[in-house]
């Protein structure tokens, strides 16, 4: 329904008003800067491979091994629709925009680092039994991800709603299929 909604002239107001406010709207410290490009990093594939490195050196050698899958099949699911939907990124739309750090190239909708934020925090959640306040700060840290990649000017407020979504999703359809598969060949 998002990506049927990037036809309506109004979503594209609201997107771009809203990526205007929370991308240049007021004086930016250098040091905020620097803080959400660093912080936007943690839903790129180099964060996802780090952790499933200390996943495995912890002992958690089949979490490590399906979130490497996971983030890998996710990957090309987000450029599949990037390729399908071809939504221009705002720097090649929007005047008067910032870029924080190096434009990425492709299209914008969905944002995948936002959707590897959700699906790593959706994955590493269901095998470990965390206190409620936990679970809900990792899932503020993948919102926060989804915000800076609007902070930093490559996505819409609604690529980074969909790739939330779509990192949810596939997050809990992996371990659905995980549980099942590990449940028929006795792995855990």
């Amino acid at each position: 329904m998002i990506a049927l909604s990037l036809v309506w002239s109004l979503g594209q107001k609201i997107d771009e008003w809203v990526f205007m406010h929370f991308n240049s709207n007021g004086q930016r410290a250098r040091l905020l800067d620097l803080t959400m490009l660093c912080f936007t990093q943690l839903g790129n594939f180099i964060f996802a491979l780090l952790v499933a490195i200390f996943l495995l050196l912890s002992g958690h050698r089949l979490l490590a091994y399906e979130l490497i899958l996971g983030v890998l099949m996710l990957g090309l699911i987000v450029q599949c629709l990037k390729v399908l939907i071809r939504r221009t990124r705002p720097y090649n739309k929007l005047k008067g925009m910032r870029v924080v750090g190096p434009r990425n190239g492709g299209h914008s909708f969905p944002s995948g680092h936002t959707s590897q934020a959700f699906f790593m925090a959706s994955l590493v959640l269901q095998y470990f039994h965390v206190t409620t306040l936990v679970w809900l700060a990792i899932y503020v840290v993948a919102l926060f991800v989804g915000i800076t990649r609007i902070y930093v000017g490559m996505h819409y407020p609604r690529d980074v709603i969909a790739g939330a979504i779509l990192g949810t999703a596939w997050g809990i359809i992996w371990v659905t299929v995980n549980i099942y598969i590990s449940s028929y060949l006795n792995i855990y």
